[in-house]
Formats: structure tokens, C-alpha cells, sequence
């Protein structure tokens, strides 16, 4: 077998022994006979004659020399990673093989030609070179075409002295030559480090940082999640984009030409063009490389967008691209991840259609930003009941709670305020203060959902496209809805409707924006956060009995149930304006002023009259083997009952759900 070459579409036969007998005449230039037997196998047009004068070489496109140099021009091809050849061998023996033509009377004769790529004789193990011989051959790695690649390391007493990388090739290599020129004027961590580069004896040397990783194409096997194929593409696209900087295209890039580190690093530059320029060889790396790299045209950088597509269509699809390339009609099946299949269609269009490498990486900066939001959506519910205690005529808690969402130009959030009241029983009309409190704040929560759905329809909201920084342009929007707005306007309108009356009210109220939670809190009702099993207060009880346990009065256990309990030191309707600091937030009591919640965490509101009867172990419980929120609602308030019920009770539940993405 010779070694692999691969030709473009315009000479490629139609099966492997034509590939043989095409590459045999227009190497050899041996003549075929004009008329051929009935099992003879067609021969490519470009190259079917009687005589090789007949051929009209520049209708000919070149070769694709995978490994190796053109035996009839002498000229080095890019040196490729393993598994770049169409045939998907790596032979590269230098022994004679026999290849097929066909003679004069149409029988196909067994012709022997010579090898395409003669293999460079390897330095021997122990070999001292460079200059001051300062580095030793430890071993050879491989032998590739006309080029040999070794672990080396200096000469030095060092106790653990710093692996190197050498590459070995002929003085007219001119991929070493490429490597060396970009390394020398490129110096970035995405790129290998380059020690030396020197001539002698005929070959030219390339000294550099040693691999110490696996290569992207063996953790593509292997398999990579969403986010890290994005994250890896995003950081080629960033060494590419500096390579574009420096006036170098890269070209032919593979899985295997990438090293798999923090951050990853471009190993193989060999097929490096000078931007403008036109490649000495038309270039044809399957399943990866541009197809119009296969005319010798000028290069613009739009070649390394296409090899960039076809890296993350590897990693969303889990195979290459075939030869024919993207078709577009099948993407949307094969690749089921919202945002993606527009960006690849843009990155392997034609080229006269294809993005510029700005665009890829800010539109690849986008998906990955859009994959990472998860959005939060509240599953609610709620209940109340009067209790058993025949002094309470009335019911005096009040609960209750607003959710919705908006989704527009690649941005979908969801939003909730809950509410829980305690009207305060010991004064003249605590139903009075509840009811009007609760009213407040519903009123301003839907006021403002009203106002953010109406801007979410103009202009004013639209989420602009990131820049190249990856951040987002957006118009004016609206302030967030603060929780302790909404408890100043519930005191308000509790202090409005007392007319003069004694009234009071305890509460808690949470407003939850794109699965953020902040909170306002006055008074003995609670907040509790479930999450992983178990149940936390995330609000400060302003009561005297907690003022008791704060101090080391009273103990946990002496404060449950303590007949001093139904004393609270905060409250709403006394006061029309309330003072600094009267209105707790969550960091409070959790530490932080925000809470990012996650899927399945569950919030709990609830009045004294539900914490009172039932304690956190059993709401914990309760929560946590409940299989849906009406049932806790259910078992909550039927225990309250059993329980006695001394009091007013109420509760609002809520449960976090991740819904898709826009």
C-alpha cells in the first residue's frame, strides 16, 4: 500500500480501485488505453488519454498531499493529524508496493511504482543536538511523511529537567517552516511555546513545550457534555482570532491538532497560509477542512470559521461531517439544542455566505450564555382556615400570591410575589389590616407585571446581541420589584384603613425575578427555604419570645408554646410610614441579601398559627413526601386542626421548576 492521498472532488474516482488507477496515471504518467474492456473500471476524465501529452495539466487540480512531499514538484504538503486522509489510514512505509493500470488490450497489469514520501532516517536514541547540543533524543515518537517527531530533553543536572517537544524535517519542509514563522511571531497560551529553531546538516529543527495532555479528537470519542464542547470551541475561536490578528489563517485544523488542556492549545500548524495569500496546494482535510480550499484562491479567514462549525458539529452530533458537507435540511434533527442549528448553518455555508469569525464566536458566546440560563418557574399554592378557637369570630390571616411570565427575543423569565399576613387578634379589626395589606401588595405587584409585559412588547426591552465582550445592549428597562416597597405600601394602606382604630398585622412577602428571591419581612409570620431535603428559616422572628431565645432567656424548646408567644416587638398599621430598618430582608437571617434558587426547592410562608401548631421537623416532612403542593396545603391545615387550632392559620407554598430555555 503507498501512502494516503486524498484528491478533490474534481478528480476523485468513483470507487477505490479507480483512486488507484487514477493516482498511478497522473503520478506516473503512465498511458491507458483509449478503449476499455466491459469489466474494466472507468478511468477519471481529467486524466483518461492515450498519451500524457494529451493532458492538460492545469485543468487539473493538485493533489492533496496528506503526508509527505509531491514526488513531481518536490514541494512539501501540510503535514495533518492521524485520520485526515480519505481512505482513514495512516500508513506511511517506504517500500515498494505494486499498483494497477491498464495495458493495451484492456487487462489490467500489476505496475510497481515507488513510494510517494521517502521517510527520514531518525536520530538515533542518546542523540545530542541543537546549539551547544543542548538537547538529547530520548526517544521517537513518530514518524510522519518527512517528518519526525521526538521527546527530547536538555542537557542540564536538573533533578527533574522540563520535557520537550522536537520536530524534525527536511530544510525545504515548508510546514516547519509555517510553524516555526507562526510561533516566532505569535506568542499566546493557546499555542504551544517555541524554545529554538535551527538548522544543521540538511534539517530543520523545532524545539517546543511538550504535550502533556489527550487530544480533542480523543475526548470527542470519549464523549464531551454541551457546555464543554462550547466552552472548547470558544477558546479556538479566541486563538484563531489572534492568529487572524497577527495576518496568519490556519487552515486543515482536526480534534487531533488540538490538546485538550486549561486552556486548550492548537498543536498543529503546519497548514498555516499568510492571510490574502493563496495555499501551494489545494488542501482537502474530510469532514473538517473548507471546501473551497480545494481552488487555489486567496485565504480570508472564513476557511477557519467553516473548520470551527465542523468542530461543533462533531461535538453536538457525535460524528464528522460527511464529504458532501452540511446538509442544512437534516440539521435540525441532528442537532436538537435550541440556538445551534441557526450558528452552524451560518458557519458552513458557502463561503460568499458564510459569518466572519467575529460573528461565530460572538453568536457561539450567545448560545452558551443562553444554555447556561435556567429558568426558574414557581409552581404555587395556598390555604387558610379560621382555627377552632371560638373568641376568633373572624378570619384575621390573609395569604395570597401573583405569578406570570414574559418571554421575547431569546429571553423568557418568570416572576412571582407571595404574601402571607397575620392580622393581629388583641386589636379592634386585625381582618381590616390583612385584608387591606394583602390588597397593597397584590395591587402593586400586578401594577408592576402589567407595566414589565407591556415593555417586554416594545423596543424598550428587546435583549440586543451581545458584543465581542459578550455583553448585551439592552434599552431602558424596568427597576426590580422590591419587597420592601411592597410592605411600605401594604403599611400604608393598613394604617389608611384603620381609621383611627387600633389595627395591626405581621408579614412576609417574596418576590422572585428569573429565579431570584428577595424578601420583606415585619412581624412573627415566617419564610422557610427546603432545599435537598432540608427545611431552614430564612426570616427573624421580631416577637419577645425570639427577643428571649436571642438573649439566652429562654431556650428553644421553653419558647415553644410559651404564653408570651402572641407578643410581637414589629408590626403593620400603627405607623403610615414605617422607619429605617423597621422592614428586615432576607440577609437578615440567611446571610445573603438574594437567594438563587435552584430546581426543586421549595418556599414555605406561614403565620404563627401554622409554625405554632406544627414544628419545622414535621413541615419538613410534610414537604419533602408531599407529591404535589395541594396536598401539602392539605396536610398542613388538617394538622393545624388536629393540632387545636388556637389561632388563625395560613400558608403559601411555592415549588421551584426549571423550564427550556428560550
Amino acid at each position: 500500500m503507498h501512502d494516503d492521498i486524498a484528491l478533490s472532488p474534481k478528480n476523485r474516482p468513483s470507487s477505490s480501485e479507480d483512486a488507484d488507477l487514477a493516482a498511478a496515471e497522473a503520478q506516473a504518467k503512465v498511458p491507458s488505453s483509449v478503449s476499455q474492456g466491459a469489466d474494466t473500471p472507468p478511468v477519471a476524465d481529467e486524466v483518461r488519454s492515450s498519451d500524457v501529452s494529451d493532458v492538460d495539466d492545469d485543468a487539473v487540480q493538485p493533489v492533496i498531499w496528506l503526508d509527505g512531499a509531491n514526488p513531481s514538484t518536490g514541494d512539501d504538503a501540510p503535514e495533518l493529524p492521524p485520520g485526515t486522509s480519505s481512505s482513514g489510514t495512516t500508513d506511511t512505509r517506504a517500500d515498494v508496493q505494486p499498483a494497477a493500470t491498464v495495458a493495451s488490450d484492456g487487462e489490467l497489469e500489476e505496475l510497481t511504482l515507488p513510494s510517494f514520501v521517502a521517510l527520514l532516517e531518525p536520530l538515533a536514541v542518546g542523540t545530542r543536538v541543537g546549539p551547544d547540543e543542548m538537547l538529547r533524543v530520548e526517544a521517537l515518537r513518530q514518524q510522519r511523511g518527512r517528518m519526525n517527531t521526538y521527546r527530547a530533553l536538555p542537557v542540564t543536572d536538573a533533578a527533574q529537567p522540563m520535557e520537550i517537544e522536537l520536530l524534525e524535517a527536511p530544510v525545504d519542509h515548508s510546514g516547519l517552516q509555517r510553524t516555526a514563522d507562526v510561533l516566532s511571531e505569535v506568542h499566546y497560551p493557546m499555542l504551544p511555546t517555541l524554545h529554538a529553531t535551527w538548522e544543521h546538516d540538511g534539517r530543520r529543527y523545532v524545539a517546543l513545550e511538550a504535550r502533556a495532555s489527550s487530544t480533542l479528537n480523543e475526548a470527542l470519542t470519549e464523549g464531551l457534555t454541551t457546555d464543554e464542547v462550547i466552552s472548547v470551541v470558544l477558546q479556538l475561536a479566541q486563538a484563531l482570532r489572534r492568529l487572524h490578528l497577527a495576518g496568519w489563517v490556519l487552515l486543515g485544523l482536526t480534534p487531533d491538532g488540538v490538546q485538550v488542556s486549561q486552556p486548550v492549545r492548537i498543536t498543529q500548524l503546519t497548514t498555516a497560509v499568510r492571510s490574502g495569500e493563496s495555499p501551494s496546494e489545494a488542501l482537502l482535510v474530510p469532514g473538517y477542512s473548507a471546501p473551497e480550499l480545494v481552488h487555489l484562491a486567496p485565504v480570508s479567514g472564513k476557511e477557519d470559521v467553516y473548520t470551527l462549525g465542523a468542530l461543533l458539529y462533531r461535538g453536538f452530533s457525535g460524528t464528522p461531517l460527511t464529504d458532501a458537507g452540511l446538509d442544512s435540511t437534516d440539521l435540525a434533527a441532528i442537532v436538537r439544542i435550541p440556538g445551534a442549528p441557526q450558528l452552524l448553518a451560518a458557519a458552513l455555508a458557502p463561503v460568499d455566505e458564510r459569518i466572519d469569525l467575529d460573528a461565530f464566536y460572538r453568536g457561539l458566546l450567545a448560545l452558551k450564555r443562553r444554555l447556561a440560563v435556567k429558568p426558574i418557574a414557581l409552581r404555587v399554592a395556598s390555604g387558610t382556615t379560621i382555627g377552632l378557637n371560638q373568641t376568633r369570630a373572624t378570619n384575621e390571616d390573609a395569604c395570597g400570591y401573583l405569578t406570570w411570565s414574559s418571554a421575547y427575543e431569546g429571553r423568557v423569565a418568570y416572576h412571582a410575589v407571595l404574601c402571607a399576613i397575620d392580622g393581629m387578634g388583641g386589636m379592634e379589626a386585625g381582618e381590616v389590616a390583612s385584608t387591606s395589606a394583602l390588597r397593597a401588595v397584590l395591587g402593586g405587584a400586578a401594577s408592576y407585571s402589567s407595566q414589565q409585559i407591556s415593555a417586554a412588547a416594545s423596543s424598550d426591552l428587546r435583549v440586543a446581541q451581545p458584543d465581542a465582550s459578550g455583553d448585551t445592549a439592552n434599552g431602558s428597562q424596568l427597576a426590580h420589584l422590591e419587597p420592601a416597597a411592597l410592605v411600605q405600601a401594604a403599611a400604608e394602606a393598613a394604617h389608611t384603613a384603620a381609621a383611627g382604630r387600633q389595627v395591626g398585622a405581621t408579614i412576609t412577602c417574596a418576590v422572585i425575578e428569573d429565579g431570584r428571591m428577595v424578601l420583606g419581612h415585619v412581624g412573627d409570620t415566617r419564610a422557610y427555604l427546603l432545599r435537598d431535603g432540608t427545611l431552614v428559616q430564612i426570616t427573624r422572628d421580631h416577637s419577645l419570645v425570639a427577643a428571649m431565645v436571642a438573649s439566652g432567656v429562654l431556650t428553644n424548646e421553653e419558647a415553644r408554646g410559651h404564653p408570651e408567644s402572641n407578643k410581637v416587638l414589629r408590626s403593620l398599621g400603627g405607623l403610615k410610614r414605617l422607619p429605617p430598618d423597621y422592614i428586615d430582608g432576607l440577609s437578615v437571617a440567611y446571610g445573603e441579601d438574594a437567594l438563587d434558587l435552584h430546581d426543586g426547592d421549595q418556599l414555605l410562608l406561614c403565620s404563627d398559627g401554622v409554625w405554632g401548631v406544627i414544628d419545622d421537623n414535621r413541615l419538613q416532612q410534610i414537604l419533602t413526601e408531599s407529591p404535589d403542593l395541594e396536598t401539602v396545603v392539605a396536610i398542613v391545615i388538617r394538622e393545624v386542626l388536629a393540632g387545636g387550632a388556637p389561632d388563625n392559620a395560613a400558608i403559601v407554598v411555592a415549588r421551584c421548576v426549571v423550564m427550556p430555555a428560550a
